[in-house]
């Protein structure tokens, strides 16, 4: 029967909420192999290449953005690539809390986002610590890979390389790739970009991140009383509003954490269960298991403490 699902298959996609801790390549892709990772990788194309070129390696591809998503899963079904897995998740976060150090045998990055103005620099990816981060998952000797259009942004990256355990030679090169946005710069009549390769000369010690999730119990609770209370600094934790069904005796507030220069949104339940009434992360949801995540399950645990007082 002929598949008429727009992106062929979902059988590429990673859930974020399966994969945790670190990657399993067994479970994951049937194998161990040496593994690639590309960041944002857009549409697909140059990771579809790379990865039929390569089919005794495995190649994971990180992206934000849905749409691209279904466009990189209706390539990798179509060319019946088995060594290729996507997620939808924050490649720094990735790296952080899926791969343990000396993991990876390569990286690469095709025209990520240079942020030009200077009000939005912040949001730039390859920061010393970040470039620390991916040294420190790479084996010895492995290939941090870039390209971009833009040469303030290059500039900007080989500035950020001392210090991090990488050697940087830089290139300028053609129109190579044919990605997409390879030739919308193209077309717009750009000839020249600009090629980083980084090597890792000098292990950076970066521990895999992650804690143990710890779930709170107690009697009783009088949610008339629950008060949650934010909390400001490096990890910041900010609530939304608590709601409570008594017909299924169940609470669910939602929380936005902040930390390391990233946020998630999660979603933090009060249910009453055989063992009396649990504050837990709730069902369905993805919750990276960081310090800030832990931190505010642990101040819902207080609030609802407060409320028995």
């Amino acid at each position: 029967m002929k598949n008429n699902y727009a992106y062929g298959s979902l059988a590429s996609f990673l859930p974020l909420e399966e994969h945790l801790f670190p990657l399993d390549q067994n479970k994951v892709f049937g194998r161990s192999a040496v593994l690639e990772i590309e960041i944002g990788f857009g549409t697909g194309e140059y990771l579809a290449r790379i990865a039929s070129d390569a089919p005794d390696k495995n190649f994971l591809g990180f992206e934000q953005c849905a749409k691209r998503i279904l466009k990189t899963l209706r390539k990798v079904h179509d060319t019946k690539l088995n060594n290729v897995r996507l997620m939808r998740m924050d490649a720094v976060w990735g790296f952080r809390y899926l791969f343990p150090q000396r993991s990876l045998s390569r990286v690469h990055c095709l025209f990520p986002c240079p942020w030009p103005k200077k009000r939005h620099a912040k949001h730039r990816l390859f920061t010393p610590g970040v470039l620390r981060l991916i040294n420190s998952r790479l084996v010895d000797g492995a290939v941090l890979y870039i390209v971009t259009d833009h040469q303030p942004y290059a500039a900007w990256i080989a500035e950020n390389v001392a210090g991090t355990g990488f050697y940087m030679s830089a290139a300028v090169i053609p129109a190579t790739f044919g990605t997409k946005f390879e030739r919308k710069w193209s077309d717009a009549g750009q000839s020249e970009f600009y090629e980083l390769t980084l090597t890792k000369t000098e292990h950076q010690d970066v521990a895999q991140g992650g804690c143990q999730m710890r779930t709170y119990f107690f009697d009783d609770v009088n949610f008339s009383k629950v008060r949650l209370e934010n909390m400001w600094g490096p990890t910041t934790v900010k609530f939304g509003e608590l709601l409570y069904d008594p017909l299924i005796k169940r609470a669910i507030v939602d929380a936005v954490v902040s930390e390391d220069d990233r946020s998630q949104h999660i979603w933090i339940m009060v249910v009453h269960t055989s063992k009396g009434w649990c504050v837990c992360p709730a069902g369905g949801t993805v919750v990276l298991p960081t310090e800030g995540a832990q931190k505010a399950i642990e101040l819902v645990a207080d609030a609802v403490k407060g409320s028995l007082v």
